[in-house]
């Protein structure tokens, strides 16, 4: 099985290329934000804990995270490949992804790619994006600004190790999102077919 983590800031189109991915080579999308916003809409006991901080803007904490996703990957032991979206977005959360793939046998973690953007793009497109998603977690630039300043302080950095430096592959997220998904591409295939 195959696994993909597309890692960056928020707004940086991780969730459109993600669905590209998903269509093109029949990968399953896992969105911790979609999971996330599905459990607030049905309002179970994980959606009100987790609104209670991304409403806050704030990271909802591993505990929750790691084992709502663990219970994601489980359903798809079968599956030809995951993309994680939105995660692992801590040192924590990355460790417990590696031990779920090892108990279950599944491979591990393949390609890392890293969408970089400029701070002032990224606050446009949240705010755009929070008029015509209605996403609570977007409309309010202080929450947007927290969010991202969240995600430089407690996020940024969790790749930085010697043993991820050949997994990353760095993606401008500022080009159209044609260009981006054929860079994407073209990685997978080499990996399908080295």
């Amino acid at each position: 099985m195959i696994h993909i983590i597309l890692f960056g800031p928020p707004g940086c189109g991780k969730g459109t290329q993600a669905q590209i991915i998903s269509k093109k080579f029949g990968f399953i999308h896992l969105s911790t934000g979609m999971i996330f916003r599905d459990h607030i809409k049905r309002q179970t006991h994980l959606g009100k804990l987790a609104s209670f901080y991304i409403n806050k803007g704030i990271l909802v904490p591993d505990i929750i995270t790691t084992n709502m996703l663990n219970i994601e990957i489980q359903k798809h032991l079968k599956a030809k490949g995951i993309i994680y979206d939105g995660y692992p977005r801590t040192r924590n959360q990355i460790l417990s992804l590696e031990e779920v793939l090892k108990k279950f046998f599944l491979g591990k973690i393949d390609i890392i790619f890293y969408f970089f953007i400029q701070k002032n793009l990224i606050i446009n497109r949240l705010l755009k994006r929070g008029k015509t998603s209605h996403r609570d977690d977007d409309i309010d630039i202080m929450t947007v600004q927290r969010r991202i300043k969240e995600y430089d302080n407690e996020t940024s950095m969790i790749w930085n190790n010697k043993k991820w430096n050949n997994s990353i592959i760095k993606l401008n997220a500022s080009l159209s999102v044609e260009k981006i998904s054929t860079l994407i591409n073209n990685k997978i295939m080499n990996l399908l077919y080295s």
